[in-house]
């Protein structure tokens, strides 16, 4: 089947339907084919008429695999495919080439594709503006003047708005515009994403954004916007490639700012302000990104052409604050800017400012939408770079700082004052109308007028109300000449309204009633408050005085009440007295049932509440479930009627397909004189009944016999072209064989000429020569005097020189070696004072050290001196205690039935060892002893827990007891300190403590031991 298909397009040239054009497309041809005979077989077939055979001879060279590399001889080819896609408008198979050839020229000649697309967009302008011409002089001929308008033209004028010229420029202008749009759209496509041709991308989406205006294509303008928009985007979001577009780059940045500044004024141009507004939040996008842009003329350029959107828009506060940022930043960056410029700049910054309707008490709540614009004004600073929403006040103040007022003209600084400083309602008009006549006259300030007139009268009625209780309207014309009374009053409603003034038009008496200022709008309450700090005393005091007239003349009023109200009030407070308590008890009690009934009541609400509640809840969860079913079934058959309505139509488009295919076969077959014996026999009724595979087997036998004849034909005429050559050269030669040696023996003559004429040539030069020789050698003795005489002077010059230097450089150095010396002795000086001042403080440092460690030690040994001695006095307080305790006690001891052993202190020998006991002695120590008492026990015990604490007891040890370090280095001990006891045995004890005694006494001294241990 695709081979019949290929053999039909292939002997079928002139059929340039859809179907053989896709066919052509799909089919590769089976060998290359140079870029230069491609080239000059299409000229061939463009000469013959054919077209779109040579197109199609072209798309498949270009497209061939083998075309991989770029050279020189593609860009001829390339042109003619170019000239071809714009005749026959071809944009799918131009933009096919397109991105193929970018691939292959994109490393070795870039610029090769920006020719490429600069001849296809001239050719499709050229066809543009040829059928935009052919649109306006196609108008129908008129044959009867009396008689303009024809029966035909009347019901088409009926039935549709557009005239003759519409109508004949939808049919002629529209395709080449449609052609051309959709060009733009596959080139921008094609160049966007490589920095190579990002120069290209440009300068096709600026020759689109006029396209759009030239031709008023708002919609294309649009669609144009979100194009670039989304280009930028995926731009934003792509990987870094070795050749993408880096939005960072400052180049880059320039190149986008540029388009988007041009793409703005074309949506004013086209009055498209909301799409202007998305471009300025582009390019503000674009200045965050970059963070600064490299030309500050680009950005005076935004502010300007924000301000002017802005002007055009309606928002004067914002357009003051971007002519106010322009005039900022050319301060800043211009060099030397000049008086004109400032003072234009400054001028303009200052009507606007001056322009700004005062704040509205709405201003922050939009009418018609119902929202707040504070998020709104928010956007639109920050589109300006400002971090808070501007003012007028804060406008003026920044202008006044930048002093402004001393580079514009003086008729605007009198405006100036004459609006914001001074406080003359009378004479404001007066003073303000030289700038008023200024600004009318200058085209570039004319626009601020209207504003400005509106914003003098908002001043005169304020300053007007801060003095006046009431003024005649004809009086208030005649303060305002440059509006009719009608326009007048129109104005004072409106500033009425938005202002919130405290003020009403009284229509009997013509005038306007100025009110107290009770409750202003919020911008009125800071505008009376700077009205005030304004006001002369006088008027500050007159407005006071008339304020207090007023409040005594109520209080006189309040006064001034008649005797019988007064009696008649004294009768009802004396019977309201007596019932008093009645009607006091009854609002108690009123009160109380108040509550019951509230309760009542409440109950009542909640019960029924609940039940409404559940109610609707019951009913939430039937229509719930209803409509979960409904939605079900309805789901269910929404898809079996797709799903029928889809079948139905693939089986109506394969019908159609079919059909359209065989209308194809036959009108092609028609057109060829192919298959003549069977074109009569299929009709458009046998469409329906006769098969596409009977049709190819028809045309098939005959597209192969006509391709035989074809080749047989070519092949007898390529022969007899080979024999006609070869017998034109046999017969060329001995002609050619006369004409060499004719040739030879002329170019020989002339060799020889040449040959001669230069050796004459050279004789008389060397003659010549010797002439002058001779002539000039009796000079040679005169130069060689001169010469000498010349050297001799320079010598005895340069040796005086030279003297000269050697005794100055002598002079220097010894001056030199003198500093250095004189500089290193003080260094060293400096060095040996720096080495002895310190040696000095470290020598100090020392002394103080050792007086400090001296002190120490003297204070230490002070402080262990007096604690040893209050040691001492402690332990001799203690030993008295103990003695008058032994004193006390020892006749209880002695009484005592329970005995101990007998202890002697002895304060120089030590004590015996205890005697080991006897395994009788321990059986009878097993058995219950009496219990001494507490006092002989405590008594007999030695108090080694009374000893004065002391460090040393775990490292010293006296064999005659503990004593403290201290005492034992002094040597000087008393005799009445604690000593350990020496403990003497009876040598019979008593039957009944022998078993005892050696425990208590080991018992004893176990105890006193571990006493010492803890200690």
């Amino acid at each position: 089947m695709c081979k019949v298909l290929f053999y039909f397009t292939r002997l079928c040239p002139k059929q340039e339907d859809t179907f053989c054009i896709r066919s052509s497309l799909r089919m590769a041809p089976s060998y290359f084919m140079k870029p230069e005979t491609a080239h000059a077989k299409a000229l061939d077939l463009i000469n013959v008429g054919k077209k779109g055979s040579a197109l199609d001879v072209l798309f498949e060279m270009l497209l061939y695999r083998r075309a991989r590399s770029w050279q020189k001889s593609l860009e001829a080819p390339m042109f003619l495919f170019v000239d071809l896609c714009v005749e026959l408008k071809r944009n799918q198979q131009f933009k096919r080439i397109a991105h193929h050839y970018r691939n292959i020229s994109i490393q070795e000649c870039p610029q090769s594709l920006d020719d490429v697309l600069k001849h296809y967009f001239s050719l499709i302008k050229e066809k543009t503006e040829e059928a935009r011409k052919q649109s306006e002089d196609a108008v129908p001929d008129v044959e009867d003047l009396d008689i303009l308008e024809t029966p035909e033209s009347l019901m088409l004028n009926a039935v549709n708005t557009e005239n003759a010229q519409g109508r004949s420029g939808h049919t002629i202008l529209m395709p080449w515009l449609k052609f051309l749009w959709e060009a733009y759209r596959i080139c921008l496509d094609l160049v966007r994403n490589n920095v190579k041709y990002e120069h290209v991308y440009h300068r096709i989406a600026r020759d689109a954004f006029d396209f759009c205006v030239e031709y008023r294509r708002q919609a294309e303008f649009r669609k144009l916007g979100e194009m670039v928009r989304l280009h930028t985007t995926r731009i934003q979001n792509q990987p870094a490639a070795p050749n993408g577009i880096n939005l960072t780059n400052s180049e880059t940045q320039i190149w986008h700012f540029e388009t988007r500044l041009r793409q703005l004024d074309c949506a004013m141009e086209l009055e498209m302000y909301n799409e202007a507004f998305r471009v300025v939040e582009d390019i503000w996008g674009l200045v965050l990104l970059s963070k600064k842009i490299d030309r500050p003329a680009l950005m005076a350029d935004y502010y300007s052409k924000t301000a002017e959107l802005f002007l055009r828009s309606g928002y004067y506060l914002f357009h003051a604050a971007a002519l106010y940022k322009r005039l900022a930043l050319y301060r800043e960056h211009k060099k030397a800017p000049s008086v004109e410029e400032l003072s234009a700049l400054g001028s303009k910054a200052l009507c606007a400012a001056l322009s700004v309707p005062l704040p509205h008490a709405r201003a922050q709540f939009s009418i018609f939408s119902g929202e707040y614009n504070q998020a709104k004004q928010k956007a639109l600073a920050n589109l300006l770079g400002l971090s808070t929403v501007p003012t007028r006040a804060s406008l003026l103040a920044d202008l006044s700082t930048g002093r402004v007022q001393t580079i514009v003209p003086p008729e605007l600084v009198t405006l100036y004052h004459a609006l914001e400083v001074d406080f003359q309602p009378l004479k404001l008009v007066q003073r303000v109308q030289p700038a008023l006549e200024r600004i009318a006259e200058d085209s570039t300030l004319n626009a601020y007028l209207e504003p400005l007139h509106e914003v003098v009268v908002s001043k005169t009625l304020l300053q007007l109300s801060q003095v006046y209780r009431s003024l005649r309207f004809d009086e208030l014309v005649r303060l305002c000449p440059f509006y009719d009374p009608l326009t007048l009053e129109r104005c004072v409603i409106e500033l009425i309204y938005n202002l919130e003034l405290p003020m009403r038009v009284d229509h009997r008496r013509h005038a306007i009633i100025f009110d107290v200022y009770i409750d202003l709008g919020i911008s009125q309450r800071d505008y009376s408050q700077t009205m005030q700090s304004t006001q002369t005393g006088g008027d500050q005091v007159s407005r006071q005085l008339t304020l207090f007239a007023q409040s005594l003349h109520q209080v006189a009023e309040l006064l001034n009440v008649n005797e019988s109200d007064s009696q008649a009030r004294d009768i009802f407070v004396k019977e309201y007295m007596k019932t008093a308590e009645q009607h006091h008890h009854e609002l108690l009690s009123r009160r109380e049932h108040i509550e019951d009934r509230k309760e009542q009541l409440e109950q009542i609400q909640e019960e029924r509440a609940r039940m409404i509640e559940e109610e609707e809840e019951r009913l939430d969860k039937e229509k719930r479930a209803i409509r979960e079913q409904e939605e079900a079934t309805l789901k269910v058959e929404a898809e079996e009627r797709t799903k029928r309505h889809l079948e139905e139509q693939m089986q109506r488009r394969k019908l159609k397909i079919d059909r359209e295919r065989l209308r194809t076969y036959i009108n092609s077959a028609a057109a060829h004189n192919l298959s003549a014996a069977i074109m009569p026999e299929i009709t458009e009724a046998d469409l329906e009944q006769c098969s596409l595979e009977l049709l190819v087997e028809k045309l098939h036998g005959d597209m192969y016999r006509r391709r035989t004849e074809l080749l047989d034909r070519a092949n007898a005429r390529a022969r007899k072209l080979d024999h006609f050559v070869r017998a034109c050269r046999l017969q060329e030669i001995p002609l050619l064989k006369e004409a060499a040696a004719a040739e030879a023996k002329e170019r020989f003559e002339i060799f020889q000429k040449a040959q001669q004429e230069a050796e004459e040539a050279s004789k008389r030069e060397h003659e010549e020569t010797l002439k002058n020789n001779d002539r000039l050698s009796r000079m040679r003795g005169d130069i060689a005097n001169l010469e000498k005489s010349l050297r001799s002077l320079e010598q005895s010059k340069y040796k005086a020189k030279h003297a000269e230097w050697e005794v100055l450089r002598t002079r220097v150095r010894e001056e030199r070696l003198a500093e250095r010396r004189a500089a290193e002795e003080a260094a060293r000086k400096l060095e040996q004072e720096r080495l002895e001042a310190e040696a000095r403080a470290q020598a100090e440092a020392k002394r103080l050290e050792a007086e400090r460690e001296a002190a120490e030690r003297r204070r230490q040994e002070e402080i262990a001196a007096a604690l040893a001695e209050k040691r001492r006095e402690e332990e001799r307080l203690e030993r008295e205690k103990q003695n008058q305790q032994q004193q006390r006690q020892q006749p209880a001891v002695q009484a005592s039935t329970w005995r101990r052993k007998t202890v002697v202190l002895k304060d120089a020998e030590p004590s015996a060892p205890a005697p080991v006991p006897t395994a009788g002695a321990w059986r009878s120590a097993q058995k219950p002893q009496p219990v001494p008492t507490a006092a002989s026990f405590e008594q007999s015990r030695p108090r080694f827990s009374q000893a004065p604490p002391s460090n040393n007891y775990g490292r010293y040890q006296d064999p005659r007891g503990f004593r403290p370090r201290s005492e034992m280095d002094n040597n000087q001990a008393p005799k009445d300190l604690w000593t350990r006891r020496t403990v003497v045995l009876p040598t019979e004890p008593r039957p009944a403590q022998k078993a005892a005694e050696p425990s208590k006494q080991q018992g004893s001294d176990d105890d006193g031991w571990q006493d010492v241990k803890r200690h």
